[in-house]
């Protein structure tokens, strides 16, 4: 099952690049759905609350596209490798990088690189000065961006921001930016040659949306829609055409982004709220979850692939994948299509419970 995985491969086309001095960012382009084809996508997970913890990845194979359907798709765990050392936890921080069917993960033992095609450890890469610290790892544009901020889990005083060269195999400083503290990272998404961040201290009046205009090295605050009063991203959203499509607990949610020219002459952003789909059928798993992870990802046009997980203090810990396509109902009005949702166990092996660090289609 995993040779078959492995060798599957999306059709992308190229999109259109607002800034020509960027290449396309391949995570957001435009990509066609063969509909019935198969499809692959990789969760990357932590385990916590064991001696030596530990990391797994796991492949999900699926036939999506078309009308519903109630094939479940096929889970197989691909590789587990132990980091780390006991009753010391920082967190293992991935990103996928498209182009090069890369994985590269960052762990207290070191950088190191998965080939997507084998899955197989191919090389290392050394860490970023701030690792220890670092709240979010972000591909974009064949690049590497680790961002740490103060919080009340670190000690750090600076913020920093550092972006990974893959040809090069080294790591730039780049301009910093003086967050509200405490703050945490919620989510981010890539678009236009800039990185959102979304930001929350803990109150709603706290979150914040900041831009990072990658060719300027500028950092900017977003003006945000009065309407959302909460942390617009959660994890990596995802952009399609025009809009940013994101996940606030089965909400699903669609957000406009725009650049205009400020009496000043500066460049304004602007984050508007465009509308919320609540009819995401997600089916429940046999246990009540605790501390939820949950991952979107793009399988192409307005096709999604949305996968829920949490400690629910079993033997087991469960999965709920579901795929769904947005379309336009009666009214011309957006509504949610579920194509499929299912519950999976995956074994805990003595571990308390695991985390999603990231979800990528190969």
């Amino acid at each position: 099952m995993l040779e078959q995985i492995r060798s599957l491969q999306p059709t992308v086309h190229k999109a259109v690049n607002p800034y020509p001095s960027l290449p396309i960012d391949s995570e957001h382009a435009s990509m066609t759905v063969n509909q019935g084809a198969i499809r692959s996508v990789y969760l990357i997970t932590s385990y916590f609350g064991i001696e030596e913890p530990s990391n797994a990845i796991y492949g999900v194979k699926f036939k999506h596209g078309g009308g519903v359907t109630h094939e479940p798709p096929v889970i197989g765990l691909v590789d587990r490798f132990y980091e780390g050392e006991e009753y010391e936890i920082i967190r293992m921080e991935a990103a996928h990088i498209f182009n090069r069917s890369k994985l590269y993960i960052l762990a207290q033992s070191g950088g190191y690189i998965i080939d997507t095609k084998t899955m197989s450890r191919c090389s290392s890469f050394p860490l970023p000065r701030a690792y220890k610290s670092i709240q979010n790892v972000v591909s974009a544009y064949d690049k590497l961006y680790c961002l740490a901020i103060r919080s009340s889990f670190n000690s750090i005083t600076d913020p920093s921001l550092e972006r990974y060269d893959p040809d090069k195999n080294v790591w730039e400083e780049l301009p910093s930016y003086q967050f509200y503290n405490p703050t945490f990272i919620t989510g981010y998404t890539v678009c236009y040659g800039i990185i959102l961040f979304s930001l929350c201290g803990g109150e709603k009046e706290n979150c914040h949306v900041l831009a990072f205009h990658i060719s300027r090295n500028q950092w900017k605050q977003v003006e945000v829609d009065t309407s959302v009063d909460y942390a617009p991203f959660q994890r990596r959203a995802v952009v399609v055409g025009k809009t940013i499509y994101s996940l606030r607990m089965n909400e699903f949610i669609a957000f406009s982004f725009r650049m205009d020219k400020g009496d000043d002459g500066s460049i304004v952003y602007s984050l508007s709220q465009l509308f919320i789909l609540q009819d995401l059928e997600i089916v429940r798993p046999p246990l009540p979850f605790d501390m939820e992870s949950e991952y979107l990802v793009h399988l192409g046009n307005h096709d999604f692939f949305h996968v829920k997980t949490g400690r629910c203090f079993d033997k087991a810990e469960y999965l709920c994948i579901t795929t769904f396509q947005i379309v336009v109902g009666e009214g011309e009005r957006y509504m949610i299509k579920t194509i499929n949702s299912t519950v999976h166990s995956v074994d805990l092996e003595c571990a308390a419970y695991f985390d999603l660090v990231l979800c990528f289609m190969t």
